[in-house]
Parts: C-alpha cells; structure tokens; sequence
C-alpha cells in the first residue's frame, strides 16, 4: 500500500460522512413535506429530489466501514418505504 493510501481512505470516509451527515436532514424534511401535503403539487418534485438524494447517499456507502454502512443502508430503507417503494 503506497504511504499515503491510507490517508486518502481516511479521508474519503471523512468526506462521505460528511456529506450523508447533511443530506440526511434534507431528505427527512422533504418526506415531512410529503406526508404533510399528500395533495401538494408538489410531491411528485419533493419525491424526485429525495430518491435523487438517496441515490446519491447510496453511491458513498463503499467509503464507508461495514458496520458504518449497514446502518445507513437501514436508514435507507425506512425511507424508501416511507416514498411508498
């Protein structure tokens, strides 16, 4: 393993935290949003964004530790559920 690889891993966990750390409140807000206004107009868009958004939080889960992303993968799930898929 080259001397900084180790580091670049660290970091790139670090980041991908980072990033689920804010784009979980989003998500959460825009499903509030949707149970909230079930007959919004906008629902449809608030659904859009927050599988674009968990999309995305699925695409940083291999930066993650197992157990790291085990638990974000649940958190996951209970969402997907509560966008009714």
């Amino acid at each position: 393993m080259p001397v900084g690889a180790f580091e670049d891993d660290a970091m790139n966990r670090k980041r991908a935290l980072k990033r689920l750390d804010g784009l979980a409140p989003v998500v959460e807000e825009h499903l509030d949003k949707i149970r909230n206004n079930p007959a919004s107009q906008d629902v449809p868009h608030w659904t859009r964004e927050v599988e674009g958004w968990i999309c995305q939080i699925e695409a940083l889960l291999p930066h993650l530790g197992q157990k790291t992303a085990d638990g974000w993968a649940s958190r996951i799930e209970g969402w997907k559920q509560r966008l009714g898929g």
